[in-house]
């Protein structure tokens, strides 16, 4: 019997069109909970969770039971003795699956005619679209799930179908609009509107049917109230779509016309011919963008020669670090390059090689393989893409575009796009570029290059392309290909792919996406937006271009190139580079690619660093972060961030986990399942209560709940070290090598905080304390000897083998040594003699120019996600008063202080808690003499400085400025900045043990007033440099685990922080931009004094190569050629 299932609405069950008498209260509840999930498995704890929270019954198991087979009965009151399941409701692994068929279920219904109607959307097929999107909203009875509308389980699931009708809504009035029945719609929207008050969609569609319909000056007053209700109750700006229309209706831009009868659909002969080859033999041209993506360090010299095979079963090397030519799929010349290169591109005759490292682009020419010309662009260089008028290159690491002139081969433009741009492509008259941590596309007018756009995407842009309709765009952390239109600048289509895509190009009448973790190349019908087929490649792909009729990918981590023949969908041939191939560049019947090293001649050597190694004191432990360095080469956690240099080292990957796992029960449960056969240093198998221990330890050693708060029974741990036990939070099962995370509540952090080392594995026997004997490694590394203050040598660990190059690869040296106690000053002088190979500690303010000038070549320097700054004791005067805050922040010298500090090196000033090209960074500086939009501190303003002093009636207060060794040289500096507003400011310096233990700063018991600080974030978010320093929840007071030292809580602002985290999972874009006002609250109650955003300064020897700076790590010290 077909049972039938009706959530939109009221709560409804029918068997064969009638309607099924429901049990009230949980039982009703229940079932709802297995229909929310149908066809899926649902656990018996998640469903006693969902009827009695956190105070269950004893007899809640028991009574779970009792309603299954109550439900039984009343869905299948005569079971079929022959079925092989019986009934609706099966019983699986620690639980119950609801079964239902297909079209069972009005939910289901209404989302497959959503689909529908949404793709005849973007093909233009209004009157399709209309109907669908009427039919689906047809389905919708009342509110949805009306019977559960303050049950706790739904309340996700109830905010999620209401977003979708209303997006919905939007759809089927933009498919009315483009039908030209806006005057019909006018009233409908205004109600919608006032439903509605911050969708920016639907008063757009109001505003252009008000227009429509001869009433502008109407049309522009929802513009004024919309700007007004944003700006007033979220602080923000209209969006650009927005604004653009607006803009539209003052200058009457005829493209806001109604359309013209007979224009409103795609004809059946138009889409019947965009099928035809020919059809696509004339477009191909405009079909062949590749894609941008990213990879490796700047060619310095090219050498070319050229190469001959005696046969295709011949490998065909191109030399590492290198550049080659393959035509009619055999490598015809190959460059030996001057370090790593990262992406290519082919345009005005001429091929371009990016460099992340190297911040450059080369400009070589294609025939002979020379370099003519060497360009200096921003930091990070990464994607670029090339045509005969200009050359876009994204710098991922500061957030830009550099436009060069192919004619005068120099910078022309820069343009600030957002964080993290990692990919570029050209088409349909713009410039697109997809900015990682901003999670969007910008649209920049390929004339001016004016920023037109910027369009929210998924959370993970990593390349794109243009063609085919549509720009593409490859979502890498949800595994999804994301299809934009680029005249409305939305989002129209979402296509499931494989695991990790990096890669996409347009062509042959498709669109191809590499994808890195699973090995395969998808193939997408445009005009369906489906995956046709999935077809197997190698191992790590990366590039993807077009030649000719040909499809070709690069497969970083076995060396190849394959060639796939689209009749077919299958490889049709594979060249074996004997390297790792990066970034792909196609011409009209050339391919080009870059190559990393696959490390084998340039294996051995030992690295010799020079540092202070203060931070070594003691122990080198995966709990003590000044250990990192070394920790992340000799131990490994589940998951990590990808050991490459550039902003792709953010990305995280598994590492002793076979996959990263999709999270359940609402986020609350992670499962890992361990790779098999992995031994520490010792001998000893890795288990899976291995994990379980390593968190354990940090609630032993710190005595903290941050940052695994949201584990269960973590809270208990922090309360009661000694007595923790984390195995009801994390559970393992040794026969199926599996890790599981119950967590209290969703954390969209979790996945990063298990990638850092903390989480790292260690055996249950590891001691409790840190430093009473070095830990087992798993990594290629592992430590021969340690002596604290003086000496750290790691050698290869002689069990390691190599399981996954992108969270692990192997190492250069086979040793690695650390001489400590050596002043910077030191370090830099024993790098210059070749007495050393790195100054690990940087390099000093005072030889910053004479190491610029004398060994540019050694010398890299990159953005550092930190900064240093001045907390101030909100909780005791004088800075309890706001206005003696904003005083210090008006009043401070930022360029003297980046001229004092010992941390100053390449530092910029900055106004701001988030450092630049850090995702919500937005710039804003009022602290500064004549404030500019563009967020840049230029001098102090002492004289508003003085009369805000003044006012607050504290001048000649006396200040105790603490200052640890680490910050010595700032202690003069901010008693000078205090003297000069008139306190009576005394130094305290104390030992950076004591500053920084519970004895501190943090403790606020002592209640310490002032002092210097530098705070880098842990991984990519806003939440990482806010939530634990800067929130209400963070102060503790009178307690040595705190970390918000200002004792700063401002409600508002608080609600703000809850606002944006809640987004982080569901709508990335918009917490970027919450994030970004929450910045600026902080930013206008100055709890900080921010001083200089840091920047990386490192300085190596002449007989180092393979320089690779991750944004995570740093310097990848185990990725060093020694020569």
């Amino acid at each position: 019997m077909r049972v039938e299932y009706r959530v939109l609405g009221s709560f409804e069950v029918r068997r064969e069109d009638e309607p099924v008498r429901l049990p009230t209260g949980n039982e009703q509840a229940l079932l709802a909970m297995l229909l929310l999930h149908a066809n899926q498995p649902v656990s018996s704890d998640r469903l006693i969770d969902a009827l009695w929270g956190e105070r269950p019954p004893p007899s809640a198991a028991k009574m779970v039971q009792i309603y299954i087979s109550r439900l039984r009965q009343r869905l299948d009151p005569e079971p079929d003795p022959d079925a092989v399941e019986q009934g609706a409701i099966v019983t699986r692994a620690a639980g119950y699956q609801l079964r239902v068929e297909p079209g069972a279920s009005d939910l289901e219904e209404f989302e497959r005619l959503r689909r529908e109607g949404t793709r005849a959307l973007a093909a233009r097929d209004h009157a399709r679209a209309l109907d669908k999107l009427t039919q689906a909203l047809a389905l919708w009875r009342g509110p949805v799930l009306a019977d559960f509308s303050f049950a706790a389980f739904a309340q996700q699931e109830i905010a999620r179908l209401d977003e979708l009708r209303v997006a919905t809504l939007e759809d089927r009035i933009e498919a009315e609009l483009a039908l030209g029945r806006h005057a019909e719609l006018v009233g409908e929207l205004e109600a919608l509107v006032a439903s509605h008050p911050v969708r920016e969609r639907l008063r757009r569609q109001l505003m252009l049917a008000l227009y429509r319909a001869g009433r502008q000056a109407d049309a522009l007053s929802v513009y004024r109230d919309t700007r007004s209700l944003l700006v007033e109750e979220l602080g923000l700006e209209p969006g650009s779509e927005l604004q653009e229309l607006e803009r539209a209706i003052l200058r009457h831009d005829p493209t806001l016309d109604p359309p013209a009868a007979g224009s409103v659909a795609m004809s059946t002969a138009e889409r019947a011919g965009a099928s035809s080859p020919r059809v696509l033999h004339r477009r191909r041209v405009a079909w062949i963008t590749v894609a941008a993506v990213a990879v490796g360090i700047l060619p310095l010299v090219l050498a070319i020669r050229a190469l001959t095979s005696s046969g295709e079963s011949e490998a065909i090397e191109i030399p590492a670090n290198g550049v080659g030519v393959v035509d009619e799929g055999k490598v015809v010349a190959a460059g030996t390059l001057g370090s790593s290169p990262a992406d290519v591109a082919f345009g005005a005759g001429s091929l371009w090689v990016s460099s992340t490292d190297g911040h450059t682009v080369s400009r070589i020419d294609p025939g002979t393989g020379a370099v003519n010309q060497t360009i200096r662009v921003g930091s990070g260089a990464s994607g670029i893409a090339a045509d005969d008028r200009s050359v876009w290159v994204a710098n991922s690491l500061d957030g830009t575009v550099s436009r060069i002139d192919p004619r005068t081969n120099t910078v022309v433009q820069t343009i600030a796009v957002g964080s993290a741009p990692v990919s570029i492509a050209l088409g349909r008259g713009a410039v697109w570029v997809a900015s990682k941590d901003d999670q969007t596309v910008s649209r920049l007018d390929s004339r001016t290059g004016i920023l037109t756009a910027r369009i929210p995407v998924g959370a993970g842009p990593r390349a794109i392309a243009v063609g085919a309709a549509g720009v593409w765009v490859a979502d890498e952390t949800r595994g999804v290909v994301f299809r934009l239109d680029p005249v409305r600048k939305a989002v129209l289509d979402t296509v499931n792919v494989g695991n990790g895509p990096v890669g996409v190009a347009v062509g042959v009448g498709a669109i191809w996406v590499a994808n890195s973790l699973d090995g395969t190349l998808s193939r997408i019908d445009p005009r369906r937006a489906t995956v046709t087929a999935t077809i197997p490649v190698g191992d790590g792909p990366r590039g993807v271009a077009v030649v000719g009729d040909k499809v070709w990918v690069s497969n970083e981590f076995d060396g190849t190139l394959a060639q796939v023949d689209p009749s077919t969908n299958s490889v049709k041939r594979t060249l074996h580079i004997g390297q790792r191939p990066q970034g792909l560049a196609a011409s009209e019947t050339k391919l080009f690619v870059a190559v990393r090293s696959a490390g084998g001649a340039h294996r051995g050597g030992s690295l010799r660093l020079l540092g202070e190694g203060s931070f070594f004191a003691g122990s080198v432990d995966t709990l003590n972060i000044g250990a990192w360095a070394a920790t992340i080469s000799t131990n490994d956690g589940l998951v990590a961030f990808r050991r490459v240099g550039g902003v792709d080292g953010s990305q995280l990957v598994p590492d002793l986990a076979v996959s990263l796992p999709t999270p359940t029960d609402g986020g609350r449960t992670y499962t890992f399942r361990l790779r098999s056969g992995i031994r520490y240093s010792n001998g000893r198998l890795v288990q899976p209560e291995d994990f379980r221990r390593a968190l354990e330890r940090n609630f032993l050693v710190f005595h903290d709940a941050a940052p695994y708060d949201a584990i269960v029974g973590a809270n208990r741990c922090a309360a009661a070290p000694r007595r923790c036990d984390l195995s009801l939070g994390i559970a393992t099962d040794d026969r199926a090598r599996t890790v599981t995370f119950h967590l209290r509540s969703p954390d969209p952090d979790f996945l990063h905080k298990l990638a850092l080392p903390y989480a790292y594995a260690v055996p249950t026997s590891t001691p409790a304390d840190l430093g009473t004997r070095s830990l087992p490694a798993t990594g290629p590394y592992m430590i021969s000897r340690f002596t604290p203050g003086r000496e750290l040598t790691l050698v290869r660990n002689p069990l390691f083998r190599e399981w996954s190059k992108a969270a692990q690869p192997d190492g250069f040296p086979d040793r690695i040594t650390w001489r400590l106690g050596a002043s910077n000053l030191d370090q830099v002088r024993a790098v210059e003699r070749g007495d050393a190979d790195v100054a690990y500690d940087g390099v000093p303010p005072e030889l910053e120019r004479e190491v610029e000038t004398q060994y540019a070549s050694q010398l890299h320097v990159n953005p550092r996600r930190g900064a240093t700054y001045l907390f101030l004791n909100t909780r005791v005067p004088p800075f309890d008063d706001v206005r003696v805050r904003r005083a210090l922040n008006y009043a401070v010298d930022r360029a003297a202080a980046v001229r004092t500090s010992a941390r100053g090196a390449g530092a910029r000033p900055t106004c701001q808690i988030l450092p630049p090209d850090f995702p919500g960074f937005q710039p804003y500086c009022p602290y500064t003499k004549n404030p500019r939009r563009d967020g840049v501190w230029t001098a102090p303003d002492v004289e508003r400085a003085r009369r805000l002093v003044a006012e607050s009636g504290t001048e000649g207060a006396p200040v105790t400025v603490w200052v640890p060794d680490s910050h010595r040289r700032e202690g003069p500096f901010i008693a000078n900045l205090l003297g000069s507003l008139g306190y009576r400011a005394r130094l305290r310096p104390v030992s950076s043990s004591v500053y920084f233990g519970p004895a501190g700063p943090a403790n606020s018991g002592r209640r310490v007033q002032v002092g210097p600080v530098s705070i880098f974030a842990d991984y990519s978010a806003a939440s990482n440099l806010i939530r634990p320093y800067l929130s209400c929840g963070a102060f503790k007071p009178r307690s040595g685990a705190n970390q918000n030292w200002s004792g700063f809580c401002d409600r508002r602002i608080e609600r703000r922080i809850r606002r944006a985290l809640a987004l982080q999972t569901s709508d990335p874009y918009l917490a970027s931009r919450v994030w970004a006002r929450v910045d600026r609250a902080l930013v206008d109650q100055a709890p900080y004094v921010p001083l200089f955003s840091l920047r990386q300064v490192d300085f190596v020897s002449q007989r180092v190569g393979n320089y690779q700076y991750n944004p995570q790590w740093g310097m990848l010290l185990d990725q060093l050629w020694v020569r």
